[in-house]
């Protein structure tokens, strides 16, 4: 018998791009008994975006293999609006930088375990950015663009509180609803926060945050 928990609300509607069978076969495996996601196709990483069935599509899973970059695939679906989540095992700074840049929604190593995929599906459906802890480790400021804490210091209190809490991976909901406030209102201070820092998108805002040791404070209700 169906759980009926299992069947409320939309699924995530999630096509998997994978060029090695063996490792598509074990992802689409993961993905299909993803809580809230439906695998809607699986094709060939290497063959033309023209034969993907993107239209059934609420997210796309791009598997990469050794050497693989993909990132002409990876800017066209960024390009079309549709949030990619890329699987590597090879990331370095400079390719994770690439990766992001061309627009990818998350990065996350792919191992035996595929730890994170399925609630990465679900963050960047949603319109979040996602990365592997490791990754994380290895997404951080080069030493002649690290902020300097007075940068940190011309936000506001809220404006700090606010990618703090999205840095500990709350959505811009639930941030929202704890702060007191509108979804258009954490928006508009994540918005503010960016100008200010100079930071090309939350991730890096929020690592600028943590790497300045300037702490948030909670602003007074």
């Amino acid at each position: 018998m169906t759980n009926p928990s299992e069947d409320s609300g939309p699924r995530v509607r999630t096509l998997l791009a994978e060029h090695d069978p063996i490792s598509g076969h074990f992802v689409e495996g993961v993905l299909s008994a993803g809580q809230g996601l439906s695998v809607v196709a699986v094709v060939d990483s290497h063959r033309p975006i023209a034969d993907w069935p993107l239209g059934q599509a609420d997210v796309v899973v791009l598997g990469l293999g050794h050497g693989d970059f993909l990132l002409g695939v990876v800017r066209e679906l960024a390009g079309r609006g549709i949030p990619v989540l890329v699987l590597g095992m090879d990331w370095t700074r400079r390719g994770l930088d690439n990766a992001l840049a061309a627009g990818a929604s998350g990065c996350l190593v792919k191992n035996t375990e595929l730890d994170g995929v399925v609630s990465g599906v679900h963050a960047v459906a949603a319109g979040n950015r996602v990365l592997s802890p490791e990754l994380l480790e290895l997404y951080v400021p080069r030493a002649e663009s690290s902020p300097r804490a007075e940068v940190v210091l011309k936000l506001s209190d809220r404006e700090r509180e606010v990618l703090t809490l999205l840095g500990q991976g709350m959505s811009t909901a639930e941030a929202a609803k704890l702060c007191g406030v509108s979804n258009a209102t954490i928006k508009s201070h994540v918005s503010h926060a960016l100008t200010k820092l100079g930071a090309r998108n939350r991730l890096e805002a929020v690592l600028m945050i943590r790497d300045s040791f300037v702490p948030a404070r909670r602003p007074a209700v």
